[in-house]
């Protein structure tokens, strides 16, 4: 059985890009997978160092809440990552998850640019947000896919750019579109 972790980078655990997340784990799960959630804005964590010293194991050295998390990460077959954007952009708790990610993505030994996830994965980046659709925010949701890319070998990631979202609970009342996440889900950790 594959397991696929769902991070979300909001401060509302039934905001858009969280309840979207939530809607492709539900795929995800339907498919056989074990699946897991998992709130940034919850967790005490510092922000990457910069100190260069990941482990020899190509662990981050920090010892917070998102340790377990990282360890989690680095076994799990699928990574789900939902973000709304806010001033354009991820949010602040997505942004410091990316940064303590850095130990993925350098060789222990010599801090060289180098993916340190064995195996294949597979992964879906949602950012959810109130203005029209925007190809720029849609931009946003590709930076995140890139960077999976930088840490090992995740394939085509997919993507879910949804705009028109607002208030806070607007993607609760899009039957249409929670199906279309959860079917993604589905075919995707299937």
């Amino acid at each position: 059985m594959s397991t696929v972790i769902g991070v979300a980078g909001s401060a509302r655990r039934k905001g858009n890009s969280a309840t979207l997340m939530r809607a492709v784990l539900s795929g995800a799960a339907q498919a056989g997978a074990d699946t897991k959630e998992v709130y940034l804005n919850g967790l005490v964590l510092q922000g990457c160092q910069g100190c260069d010293n990941c482990s020899a194991e190509g662990k981050c050295i920090l010892n917070d809440e998102l340790t377990p998390v990282l360890d989690e990460l680095r076994r799990a077959e699928g990574w789900v990552l939902a973000s709304p954007i806010y001033y354009d952009g991820v949010t602040g708790q997505m942004k410091t998850f990316f940064d303590r990610c850095r130990t993925f993505t350098r060789d222990p030994e010599t801090q060289a640019l180098r993916p340190q996830l064995k195996g294949k994965r597979k992964g879906i980046v949602i950012v959810a947000y109130e203005d029209k659709p925007r190809k720029d925010y849609y931009h946003e949701a590709e930076k995140l896919a890139n960077y999976l890319a930088w840490m090992g070998d995740f394939g085509k990631v997919d993507i879910i750019s949804e705009g028109n979202l607002g208030p806070r609970d607007a993607a609760a009342g899009r039957p249409d579109l929670l199906a279309r996440a959860e079917r993604l889900g589905k075919d995707t950790f299937g």
